[in-house]
């Protein structure tokens, strides 16, 4: 009767794959089609996207630069400082860009070339007249040159670059000088060979006038895999093509599985046949001895009746496999619970068994309960806020469920027990259990072969944290606690490594006020407007990891900046504290403190005072008294040594009110006249007590106080030591420094 049915099953399977393949070709070409469209547009955007911000920075470099713009406007010869200071701005625009090559301003009226190497002048050995000559006669040509061949002296070699060039002011009508930017050709073709380095198919780049600016690989044969793009910004064309293997591919099959179909279809009709003859027999003897059951019991009953051995078989078995599975689900459930329960109470030292209890549920549960020492493993899935994205909560279970297993095989192999629960969704805790004296070697071997096959097979990694050896029950806590201790220098050093009890020690080096007091001041630089933050918050956090923080220590110094900020806010005008609330809305302490790393941490912190330093420079220039306030600051700087240096001094020379003098300088800089003094006063101080041999008074006359012991008395005030303590301390660490 199987037999009988076979080849019309056989047929029709096969009608149905040969149906299923040729649509599957279809809709996988317009599928590929498409990506490939995606791939080409979002390639040519990114590689817009660069070049655009290229250009608008440097325009808006050359548009709000005061130093530039002097310079432009200037008729008289460029001091060396003004020269150094363009410099340094053209480097800074090259550093921000890595696809940026060589800058340089061209000033029409003293014809000077300004690079980010240097001032060239005129008649100088500058190799790229000709190019800027051209340039400046054409200005209506394409924004982006082709390539070309580039250098800017005669020494240095050929390299190939496509060049910007926008005339200066770039809101004039009359240019008084240019700005080139060159963007190295090399670094573009980098950038594209990375982006083609996953796909590997055709990509080729070409410039308005068809020169070839990129090409990798050879183009598909067939023009169906081939996408353009042209670029509405720079003209360019991009062409990316399927490769050629996934071209192959949809005929390949088409063309070779024929055949073997056929055989296939032929074989197993033969086989079909062969196993039905071969398995009858044992069929035939249940049946017959089902035939004799139910005989057996019509007779008993008193009844005869068609018996139905389906149906007979069928309920036997559902009433066996029900009642077999309802016993064994609810008692691996009973066991999953009660093991995670002592494990839990294991770890928290709270197991409340005697000894031969435990003995009696150890052996039911399947686990060691004796030991000649232990040792708890800790494995953490790193960067867990990007594992819980990337994966949805069947595939993490499933992650999840091969490390472990994967760990307890690498016992195994040692011959060594553990017991193994997942604690916290990123935390996998192990005790592992040893019959003699743990083996260090062992245990780090043992965790470095599943951190290696985790990194080398899964696409996310571990770290692991090792406790400390323990010989009873009861220390089994001790050894978790110490485990978690050591890991807290994950957010220090980073994932993916072993962290274990015995080589990591909490000791932090530094004090803690030092970093707390650095913290106040990042958020007083930043506050007065001084760029100067951005080194002192860097500064801060190079300390941080010089001096080992532990995780609980970097929190108090993060939320000692928020602390600051909040302190300065109150200070703050109406208007510039309802801007500062946005931010630190967004970038509140949990969201930055749940980051794992400290480079993390680093990085949020620094994007939130980025966003408060740009509203309160935007701020500052919407308000018309502040460029007054920069000019007494700078004024201070200059002569903080005069001992006469008051608010009415200050009112007479800038014409003001004293206590209006005091209300910009306070609303502008968010430090009191007096305060701001007094700093400038006391870092001259320090300078001068450690660099040079003058007496305290001499120092203290230099920096404005005619009386030494108000100096001293100040001094004091400030630095928590007097002048001279001060020197003796910064002697004696210079001198244990250079010993060391």
């Amino acid at each position: 009767m199987l037999l009988s049915y076979s080849p019309i099953l056989m047929f029709l399977v096969l009608v149905l794959i040969l149906l299923f393949y040729v649509k599957w070709t279809s809709e996988t070409k317009v599928r590929l089609q498409n990506t490939n469209e995606l791939f080409a547009s979002h390639v040519s955007s990114v590689l817009d996207s660069s070049m655009k911000s290229i250009e608008e920075f440097v325009v808006q470099q050359m548009l709000t630069d005061e130093k530039l713009t002097e310079y432009m406007n200037s008729t008289a010869p460029t001091p060396p400082f003004t020269m150094y200071e363009l410099t340094e701005r053209l480097t800074d625009i090259r550093t921000l860009f890595p696809l940026t090559g060589d800058i340089y301003i061209y000033k029409i009226s003293s014809q000077e070339i300004i690079s980010n190497f240097g001032l060239i002048k005129p008649k100088d050995t500058f190799s790229d007249e000709d190019f800027l000559m051209r340039a400046i006669d054409n200005p209506e040509e394409k924004k982006w040159s082709s390539p070309r061949a580039y250098r800017l002296y005669q020494a240095n070699a050929v390299a190939n670059v496509v060049t910007l060039v926008r005339p200066l002011p770039v809101t004039s009508v009359v240019p008084k000088g240019y700005v080139v930017v060159n963007v190295q050709l090399s670094s573009i073709q980098q950038a594209l060979q990375t982006v083609n380095s996953n796909a590997s198919g055709y990509l080729e780049l070409n410039d308005g006038d068809s020169s070839s600016l990129f090409r990798e690989n050879t183009p598909p044969q067939s023009t169906w895999g081939i996408s353009t793009i042209r670029s509405d910004y720079t003209g360019w064309h991009l062409s990316v093509g399927i490769p050629e293997s996934e071209q192959k591919l949809m005929s390949v099959f088409l063309d070779a599985w024929t055949l073997p179909a056929l055989i296939t279809f032929l074989l197993s009709i033969i086989v079909l046949t062969y196993v039905t003859h071969r398995n009858y027999k044992p069929i035939e003897e249940i049946m017959i001895r089902i035939d004799h059951y139910a005989l057996r019991r019509s007779l008993q009953l008193g009844k005869s009746s068609q018996h139905n051995e389906f149906q007979f078989i069928a309920t036997a078995l559902d009433n066996l496999m029900e009642k077999s599975h309802e016993y064994e689900a609810k008692h691996q459930d009973d066991l999953i619970i009660r093991k995670r329960y002592w494990f839990h109470e294991l770890l928290t030292g709270s197991l409340s068994l005697s000894e031969a209890e435990w003995e009696r549920e150890a052996d039911e549960l399947g686990i060691p309960h004796s030991f000649a020492s232990s040792i708890v493993l800790v494995v953490m899935l790193d960067n867990r806020q990007q594992f819980s994205k990337a994966y949805n909560q069947r595939d993490q279970a499933l992650f999840k469920f091969v490390v472990q297993g994967v760990l307890e095989e690498i016992c195994r192999h040692h011959e060594l027990a553990v017991w193994s629960e997942w604690k916290e969704a990123d935390q996998l805790c192990s005790i592992i259990y040893f019959q003699d004296a743990v083996n260090e070697a062992k245990i780090l071997n043992i965790a470095n072969k599943l951190k290696e096959w985790v990194a080398a097979n899964l696409q996310f990694t571990v770290s692991l944290y090792i406790g400390t050896t323990v010989s009873e029950m009861d220390e089994i806590r001790g050894s978790y606690w110490e485990a978690m201790q050591a890991g807290q220098y994950r957010a220090l050093h980073g994932y993916s490594r072993i962290y274990a009890a015995s080589d990591w020690k909490l000791n932090v080096q530094g004090d803690l006020y030092t970093h707390l007091h650095m913290a106040k001041g990042v958020v007083k630089l930043l506050r007065g407007g001084d760029s100067a933050w951005i080194d002192q918050f860097e500064r801060l956090f190079e300390g941080i990891r010089r001096d080992g923080l532990s995780q609980e220590q970097t929190a108090e110094v993060v939320n000692y900046l928020f602390y600051s900020l909040k302190r300065e806010m109150n200070d703050m005008p109406e208007e510039m504290m309802t801007v500062w609330v946005e931010p630190l809305r967004r970038y509140t302490p949990s969201a930055i403190l749940a980051k794992e790393l400290i480079d993390e941490i680093q990085r949020s912190m620094a994007e939130l005072l980025h966003l408060l330093a740009e509203s309160l420079h935007e701020w500052r220039d919407r308000q018309p008294q502040f460029p007054i306030v920069e000019q007494i600051a700078l004024y201070l700087q200059s002569n903080y040594g005069n001992p006469d240096i008051s608010l009415d001094h200050l009112g007479e020379e800038f014409g003001l009110a004293p206590r209006v003098v005091s209300k910009l300088f306070k609303a502008g800089t968010g430090e009191r006249f007096v305060d701001y003094v007094m700093n400038l006063r006391m870092t001259e101080a320090k300078r001068l007590l450690t660099e040079t041999d003058l007496p305290v008074q001499t120092i203290g006359e230099q920096v404005g106080y005619l009386q030494v012991i108000s100096f001293i008395r100040t001094f004091k005030k400030s630095e928590g030591i007097p002048p001279g303590e001060y020197r003796k301390q910064y002697t004696r660490g210079s001198k244990e420094d250079g010993s060391s």
